[in-house]
Formats: structure tokens, sequence, C-alpha cells
């Protein structure tokens, strides 16, 4: 009986059992839900103008805080159904063959329309021509770029006084369509121009004058500074499956391919990427009814595996953006439409704190990985669109009918403030023209978060906004009467 009990021992000894008279204790790990962020909610759509075009809006912080966002001026994003003439206003009232431009210094309550010399009419610059295609970007002393183009020529003008005016331009860098940019040092910014042809250029004096880098850099998209490498690193995407990385100012560049996006949902948008302050790279994909998210870590140089982003299934998912906050935190918005509604659109937006999944312990002291856990929101809580959406570029204007409708253009913006609040920035057709049908042209919308944790951990500092035209002396403020 002794050899018996002894031989028992041994056996639960080895299948790891608690000794007798112990409690075996359970082992208990974390749960994704412990890693969800707090629920994303947002204000309702507030309009940045009604009586100007916005489609294909962009922005940029200010150094002072200010939201400066820009849009196309229409030309080629003209819905030409005759029934859309009576709203014309919105489209020649203005007109100045330039993009247009705007400037919050109250969070995106107003907004000022930026003109000649900081006046609320007007060009924004006088030797500057382009109706489309803006793309925004700041240097590290807060000098503000803007791009526009004429599909022949793309001019490139510049704020000193955080987007109050915009005094110089060079009117011609180089031709071709969709150009995009991005600013390093102090006057150091960089020009892509992503067709017909095309090239990448770069200005050391503040955009007067440029020299050419390449005729075939490995990027396509909406490029951004490397924060691992802020003097001299870019990042680009490569498609929506992977990234390029340049550590000398463009000259060279190392690619990175396997993003699990785009390759599985049909991706319809233009590419881009996001990149969090600890350097880490996100791409994000939407189409066919399907949103997806890939994260690249840095450290081990690999993408992690594709992440489907929770929205509404049964409807049409489209244009797909993207912006990265601190370490790990990430938001992307899309269009989306609803089950049996196809031509009712929504701005859907997603976020997660923990991008790149999370390796946690369990009580035991194993570990468990949670992958990225994300809150996703009806964005604009009411349609921005009803009907078709064309999707053929210029070819577009050939269409006097519905599916001609190219008032939204090819994509809308994602970003956030000093105090890490996302914001999205986008066209909208829901205003009528005077006899009461709809307007040639989207009129542009702002929608910020109002609830939910913010990509920033703790808020930028600013500073002062500086002189209207950067003057060496700034005006004393006038008395109120």
């Amino acid at each position: 009986m002794r050899i018996r009990l002894t031989a028992r021992l041994a056996v639960l000894a080895l299948l790891g059992a608690v000794p007798i008279g112990a409690v075996a204790q359970e082992r208990v790990c974390p749960k994704p839900a412990d890693f969800a962020p707090p629920p994303l909610t947002f204000s309702p759509p507030s309009y940045i103008d009604t009586s100007r075009a916005g489609g294909e809006p962009v922005s940029v912080i200010g150094h002072d805080g200010s939201i400066n966002v820009s849009a196309h001026a229409g030309t080629t994003h003209v819905y030409k159904n005759p029934s859309a003439a009576p709203g014309a206003g919105d489209f020649l009232v203005g007109y100045a063959n330039q993009t247009l431009n705007w400037r919050s210094t109250d969070g995106g309550q107003t907004w000022k329309y930026v003109g000649t010399l900081g006046l609320p009419a007007g060009p924004h610059s006088l030797t500057s021509t382009g109706f489309s295609d803006p793309d925004f970007a700041i240097d590290q002393a807060g000098k503000i770029y803007n791009v526009e183009i004429d599909l022949a020529n793309n001019a490139v003008f510049s704020s000193n006084d955080d987007g109050q005016s915009y005094a110089i331009a060079h009117p011609q860098v180089a031709p071709g369509d969709r150009p995009w940019l991005a600013a390093l040092e102090k006057d150091e910014v960089f020009l892509y121009i992503n067709s017909l042809p095309k090239s990448f250029w770069r200005s050391t004096d503040g955009g007067i004058t440029w020299s050419l880098i390449s005729t075939s850099p490995p990027f396509n998209g909406d490029f951004h500074p490397d924060p691992r490498n802020p003097n001299d690193g870019l990042i680009g995407p490569v498609g929506t499956y992977g990234a390029a990385i340049s550590a000398d100012d463009g000259r060279t560049w190392e690619l990175h391919y396997g993003a699990n996006t785009g390759s599985n949902t049909g991706f319809n948008g233009i590419a881009t990427v996001g990149i969090d302050r600890a350097g880490h790279i996100y791409q994000a994909a939407a189409g066919s009814g399907e949103v997806s998210f890939s994260a690249f870590n840095r450290d081990t140089k690999t993408w992690g595996p594709r992440v489907d982003i929770p929205h509404p299934a049964g409807g049409d998912t489209l244009w797909p953006w993207i912006v990265a906050g601190d370490d790990g935190r990430v938001a992307m918005t899309w269009y989306q439409t609803l089950p049996g509604k196809p031509d009712e659109y929504y701005v859907y937006a997603s976020y997660t704190l923990n991008a790149r999944g999370t390796v946690a312990q369990c009580s035991d002291g194993s570990t468990v990985f949670i992958p990225p856990q994300f809150s996703t929101a009806n964005a604009s809580g009411r349609m921005i669109h009803k009907g078709q959406i064309c999707l053929q570029g210029t070819i577009c204007n050939a269409d006097l009918g519905e599916g001609g409708d190219r008032r939204l253009g090819d994509f809308f913006t994602i970003n956030f403030t000093h105090a890490g609040e996302i914001f999205i920035a986008s066209g909208d057709t829901m205003l009528r023209s005077p006899t009461g049908g709809p307007k040639p042209v989207a009129n542009p919308i702002f929608i910020k978060q109002s609830g939910g944790a913010p990509l920033l951990a703790k808020p930028d500092r600013v500073r002062p906004s500086r002189c209207l035209l950067d003057l060496p002396v700034c005006p004393p403020p006038r008395a109120p009467r």
C-alpha cells in the first residue's frame, strides 16, 4: 500500500500536479477587452465654408496650434449635371485659379478664409497658380508649405506666419499630376510628383529654388518625415503593401514589403502611411466592403498580421486615410455605406491605443499576445453624400449624369491637434442650390473627436502666433470698440 501511494505521488509530480494539501491556482490572462480603447465619438459635422468648394481637403497644425485646411477649388470636380447649374456661385464667386485655404484658431469652431495678404478674399499668393491637389507640410521652424497644380505646373507656396498669409510662392517647380510635400529642417522642403512625369525635388531655401533628386523614387503617395531621423529621414508608402524609408534626404531608399492590407481588400484610394512618434509605420486599406490594417515594427523590421477593423458589414468602403500619434496610437477614416443603401455615404473612423499589439503577462508568469484593439464610430452621424461617386478621375467630367459626380474628389483626410484630438476634413454634398437642386461642387466640413482617448499622451507645447506677413514687430492689438 505504501509503495502504491508513493508511485501515485510520483505520477502526479510528473503531470505538474500540486502537492497534497495545496490548492491549484487557475491561470489568469488578460483579455483583448482589457486593451480596448475608450469608445470613440465625434461632434456633429460643421461646415468650414458654405459658399466655396472643398473636395480633397488636407490639413496641417501650425506651431501656434492653429488648424489650417486647404482644398481643391473645384475646377475638375464640377458636377456637370444641368440640375446643379443654379449653385454655380460656389465655384465661380471669388475663383482665382488657386487652391482654397482656411485657418481656425479656436479648435475648428470658426474659420477664416485666407486670401491676399491675409485678407478674407482674393488669391492666396500673387505669383502662383493651380486650382487643385493641395498638400501641406511644415518644417521644424514652423514654416508651412502648400502645393497646387494646373495639370501642367506644380506651384509651391509658403507661410511664415502660421498660415495667416502666403507671401512667397514658386510658380513652376515642375510639370506633372498629384504632388505631395514633406518638410524637415528649417527651409527644407521636398516635392514628390506622382505622374506625367514622375519626379522628386528638394529645396533648402524655403521653396524658392529646387533641385531634382530622382525621376524614379520608389514610393507612390503621401510621404512624411521619419521621427527616428528628423533631419534627414523620409518615409513613404509603396502601394498598400509596403513602405520606403530614406535616411539621406531621399537619395537612397530601403524597401520593406509585406504589409497585410490592400492586396486582400480591393483597395480603393490613394496610398498613405501613418508614422507614430516612435517611428513605427502603419498602413490601412478599404474596399470591397472590407477595412484592414497592418503595422510595421521598426525594431524587428517585420509587418504584423492583417487586422480587420470593425465596421458595418454588408456596405461598401472606400478612400481610407491614416494618422498616428504617440507610440501605438493610430486613427483611420474611410467612407462607408450601409446595407441596402449603396448610394448613402457616411464618414467612419476607428482608433487604437495598441497598434502593434501587446504582449501581456498572465498570473503564472507566462505571456499572451493581444492584437490591436479598435473602437469604431460613425464619425459624421449623417450622410455626407447621396448618389454615385465617380472613381475615374478627370474622365468623370465627360459624364453629365449622376455617373459623372466627382465633387468629393479622390480622397479625404484625418489628423489630430496639438492636444491629440482627432479630426476629419472631408467634402460634403448635402447643401442644396438656391433652387433646391444639387450644388456643382462639394463644400468642406470639419468633424472633431468628442469622446475617447487622444492620440497624444500629453499635449504638445504651442507658441504664440507669429506676426501677419512675418513682420519684425507685431502691431499692437486694437482696443475693442
